[in-house]
């Protein structure tokens, strides 16, 4: 057996032995919070497994990770009062663009949650840099958009979204129009 493959093996191996953690854990109906701290957090199994942050990068585009994250998303779904209670919260402040700030304002309305939950949960949408793998948690999403939605836990944005607010109007006059060049400036 050639040394790639022994790597291969390896890594599905600690990729299965941290999603047999979380469902370890998941059985025990935890709050979401000390479920990711448990399984996620900076001391948790897959970091304790997957040390390195190449690693741990690899990690986050295995199936065993997509399953994970399915799990929080069931858990932040649960209504149960003191969700992460034992856990200090910590405050973080974050510039954004005023159109960026009133869109996840109407989104948070839109879904009838404050900015706060909204933003938790974007914070917490896995990052996937390849389509292809994207359609697991798609499902996820599409899953959940079926249900009818907690107040505790905004809907995917995974999905097009059906409430799609838009300010932009075309300029008759094309010397109003904006100068693409500077677009993001």
């Amino acid at each position: 057996m050639n040394e790639t493959m022994v790597q291969q093996e390896g890594f599905a191996a600690r990729c299965q032995k941290v999603l047999q953690v979380a469902k370890e854990l998941f059985q025990g109906k935890p709050d979401w919070v000390t479920f990711f701290r448990e399984t996620l957090g900076v001391s948790g199994a897959a970091r304790s497994v997957f040390p390195t942050q190449a690693e741990y990068v690899m990690f986050e585009k295995s199936n065993e990770y997509v399953e994970i994250q399915n799990m929080v998303l069931a858990l932040r779904n649960r209504k149960m009062s003191g969700g992460g209670a034992n856990e200090p919260t910590k405050v973080i402040t974050v510039r954004l663009p005023e159109s960026l700030h009133e869109a996840l304002k109407a989104e948070a309305s839109d879904h009838n949650t404050s900015m706060n939950k909204l933003c938790i949960s974007k914070l917490l949408q896995v990052l996937i840099d390849n389509p292809n793998q994207a359609a697991p948690v798609r499902a996820a999403a599409a899953a959940m958009a079926a249900k009818p939605m907690s107040p505790a836990m905004p809907q995917s944005n995974m999905q097009s979204a059906p409430n799609f607010r838009s300010t932009f109007h075309t300029p008759t006059n094309p010397a109003m129009a904006p100068n693409t060049n500077k677009f993001g400036q």
